[in-house]
């Protein structure tokens, strides 16, 4: 990831001067069609040349990683045995000095000690059993327009903006008496991490064998997000495209009945199922409140309860649960579903006021009114680090409704079809939304095994 993010800082504002699609270096540099056509700057010949040599540079040194870390953790290793010795050797006093051995440890390119190696686990340190991880690869961006120049990089950056999102390495704990709950567990702890770090009102889930395809994706689902009534929608679903299919399709990899027939259909009810990928979701309907207004439609199977409320505001309403007979979300009541963290719950009436849709018509409800995200975010600090690796612990869940009515639901093979389904019934919509260029790609199986264990899961 520390290579990635260093890549970044090169391939990023190149493809924001050239208007790259798609995005994805090593499917851009492979593409068959003509890369100049439709280019007009004269620079793009000599800026592609050069982002596709520190491609390539790039990719022997991933390449090369084991190698590196393997050769700088002997070098360390014998440096530590080295400095046993002697220690060893002042306190015995020329005495016959026996064999010093040092545990074998993998260190860091900045000389950090990792107990354990790839082969050889440390005690707490497997893969089972290890504490929660935090690192901060990228910094959060500056709130105005970042420009570069011609004098700093290898390509001209002039009226370019090189500012960079922020990249953070998560890896929770994990101990051999809790259950990690597998994905659900996973995609739980990051929203937790996500909330108390950055806390942005949308949440993109993606495999970890997809990739965007077209830039211009996630613009597009924020607009069903934040379009007049918007904000009544959970999720804007994405169809499953892959890469790799052979011309028969002889596993059935494009899906096409369930893809553009099944989902379009349910497009046209309360909105296609999750499918576990290539999803945009609103944050505070994975958090299991009801969506603004649900007093006005019909309670039934696809949707929650209907409650009076009496002289209660939108605001208020906008975090409304309905299995609660309060008006609206006591925050005292807050820890018992959602933990004990106090900037988590905190956060929650901010992602939710976040995601409204701009109030600028009188026929929009819930709005927020214009100019109110205009406010800089709080920097990051150690104390942000140490609360985000505090609620990806694995006792952070105990005693809350995580995994139950909160985030994604724990207990199924198929979580990722049930939380859709636990959002609908609440009475949430989703979008199913189709853009012109494929949104994210795929790899799809290649044989009949993984084919028959992807689908019949």
């Amino acid at each position: 990831m520390a290579e990635a993010a260093s890549f970044a800082n090169i391939w990023v504002p190149f493809c924001r001067k050239h208007k790259i699609e798609p995005r994805n270096p090593e499917s851009y540099f492979n593409l068959k069609k003509d890369p100049y056509k439709n280019k007009v700057k004269q620079d793009f010949v000599k800026d592609r040349r050069r982002a596709k040599r520190e491609y390539d540079e790039f990719k022997v040194r991933i390449n090369s990683l084991p190698d590196s870390i393997r050769r700088r953790s002997d070098a360390y290793h014998a440096r530590e045995e080295i400095k046993a010795m002697k220690q060893q050797r002042q306190k015995t006093d020329d005495e016959t000095l026996e064999n010093v051995k040092i545990p074998k440890a993998t260190w860091m390119a900045d000389g950090t000690h990792w107990p354990g190696t790839w082969l050889n686990s440390g005690p707490e340190h497997s893969k089972g059993d290890h504490a929660g991880i935090i690192q901060v690869m990228l910094k959060p961006p500056s709130d105005d327009p970042l420009y570069g120049n011609n004098e700093d990089g290898i390509i001209d950056l002039t009226d370019v903006d090189i500012r960079l999102p922020m990249l953070v390495y998560v890896s929770r704990e994990k101990r051999p008496g809790y259950d990690h709950n597998k994905k659900a567990g996973a995609m739980n702890a990051l929203v937790r991490a996500s909330a108390v770090m950055s806390n942005g009102a949308f949440i993109l889930n993606l495999d970890c064998d997809h990739y965007i395809y077209n830039s211009q994706a996630i613009r597009e689902g924020m607009c069903f997000m934040m379009d007049r009534g918007g904000d009544r929608l959970c999720y804007v679903q994405f169809p499953q495209r892959f890469e790799g299919i052979d011309p028969s399709d002889r596993y059935a990899n494009r899906n096409t009945v369930f893809f553009d027939g099944n989902m379009r259909a349910l497009d046209g009810l309360q909105g296609p199922m999750y499918v576990g990928t290539g999803c945009l979701f609103r944050r505070v309907a994975l958090y299991g409140f009801d969506p603004p207004r649900s007093k006005d439609h019909q309670s039934g199977c696809c949707y929650g309860r209907k409650k009076k409320h009496v002289n209660t505001s939108e605001e208020h309403r906008a975090l409304r649960r309905g299995d609660s007979d309060d008006e609206e979300m006591n925050l005292s009541l807050a820890p018992k579903a959602f933990g004990n963290s106090a900037v988590l719950i905190d956060s929650i009436p901010v992602a939710e006021f976040q995601g409204r849709p701009l109030a600028d018509h009188p026929a929009v409800k819930n709005g927020r009114p214009p100019g109110a995200l205009t406010i800089p975010r709080e920097h990051l600090d150690a104390s942000t680090v140490a609360e985000a690796i505090s609620v990806i612990s694995c006792w952070y869940e105990e005693k809350t409704e995580w995994g139950q009515r909160v985030g994604w639901i724990y207990g199924s093979v198929t979580e990722d079809v049930v939380t859709g389904y636990r959002m609908h019934n609440r009475g949430w919509k989703s979008v199913y939304c189709v853009t012109k260029r494929d949104a994210f790609r795929g790899t799809a199986p290649i044989n009949l095994t993984d084919r028959l264990h992807q689908v019949l899961r």
